[in-house]
């Protein structure tokens, strides 16, 4: 009986250190996702004829900071900083006047995802 009791509590531990893996795993998969969907629409306007100077440098620097965000996620990682920089920039972004409404709200949404993966985030 003791020995029954032992291999269930072995099997308990083990099985609940599993599960914070899946969840953590879950996190850098939705993490890609929204990362890569962002560069995506990013992509959509980058030829955008209007840029001004000054618009132009923070979808630059927007760019840099997704691209190094997602090298970070390849090797489980995710700097706060980085995600801060890069919502602050498409914050900048969607309030372009010569942005088309579609752009916009694409962008608007992808800002919102950010946001989320930043607040759901479980930061150490």
């Amino acid at each position: 009986m003791r020995k029954q009791t032992s291999s269930f509590a072995i099997a308990g531990l083990l099985l609940a250190g599993c599960f914070p893996m899946y969840a953590q795993e879950g996190d850098w998969g939705r993490a890609h996702r929204v990362i890569e969907r962002t560069q995506e629409d990013l992509r959509h306007i980058e030829h955008h004829d209007v840029w001004a100077m000054g618009d132009r440098g923070h979808y630059e620097a927007v760019e840099r900071n997704l691209t190094d965000i997602r090298q970070d996620l390849d090797r489980n990682r995710l700097d706060r900083g980085r995600l801060d920089a890069a919502i602050g920039e498409i914050e900048h972004i969607t309030h372009i006047d010569a942005l088309d409404g579609h752009a916009r709200e694409r962008m608007t949404d992808d800002l919102h995802e950010l946001q989320r993966l930043r607040d759901d985030w479980h930061w150490r």
